[in-house]
């Protein structure tokens, strides 16, 4: 029986793109003169991979950024403005997305487990900025504050450690296919995958077919 429910965060609780972000940073480094945004690009993928995995916060990889690109790092606050603004704010939710969470939380533990440049603080910022009720959820975990990225295993045991569940009594919920192989080589029981899942309601199917196998 499925006891914890763990949902990745981008492309399922929530969808954006990345031409939204392209669009905002363009944008951004236009204004103050900057105009080689395939430069742009290859120092944020390098630092891009510290942040993911909390070697640097947040502020510094975008200080890194500006000045990498020619710019002060004065303008961070400048630049987490429009990252609010022009990027997390055109992200959307699922339709009815916390209706559905208030409903499998009368039974399940619910997680988030995200890949993000984020801290646990700074993920809650954002998932209220796209209106997913974080209050709804028993933890959130990123890979900024765990030092590892899906599909690595110590971030799923790390998960179910926390709460005292085996990995078949846990759901993945994700789509993205290598997170969801990770998952199932140590026995988490998996969803959605390439599947549409802006139709969130198929969870509820997917635990009923779940737990139907466990009896």
């Amino acid at each position: 029986m499925i006891k914890l429910i763990i949902f990745d965060a981008g492309g399922v609780l929530y969808t954006g793109s990345k031409e939204i972000a392209d669009r905002a940073v363009r944008k951004f480094l236009g204004k103050h003169g900057v105009f080689d945004f395939k430069k742009s690009d290859r120092i944020w993928c390098e630092i891009e991979k510290l942040v993911f995995t909390g070697k640097i916060s947040l502020r510094e990889a975008h200080e890194r950024w500006l000045e990498g690109v020619g710019l002060s790092r004065d303008l961070v606050d400048e630049w987490t403005e429009v990252d609010k603004k022009e990027i997390w704010r055109k992200f959307r939710r699922p339709p009815g997305i916390n209706r559905l969470l208030r409903k499998l939380k009368k039974e399940y533990i619910l997680v988030v487990l995200s890949d993000a440049i984020d801290s646990k603080l700074e993920k809650i910022e954002k998932m209220e900025i796209v209106g997913v009720d974080h209050r709804i959820f028993d933890e959130i975990f990123t890979s900024h504050d765990l030092g590892v990225c899906k599909p690595n295993k110590k971030a799923f045991w790390t998960v179910l450690e926390r709460f005292d569940v085996r990995p078949k009594e846990a759901l993945f919920i994700s789509d993205a296919c290598d997170e969801l192989e990770g998952a199932k080589k140590i026995g988490l029981e998996c969803g959605c995958g390439d599947r549409n899942i802006r139709n969130l309601n198929e969870i509820t199917e997917i635990l009923q077919e779940v737990n139907h196998r466990a009896f």
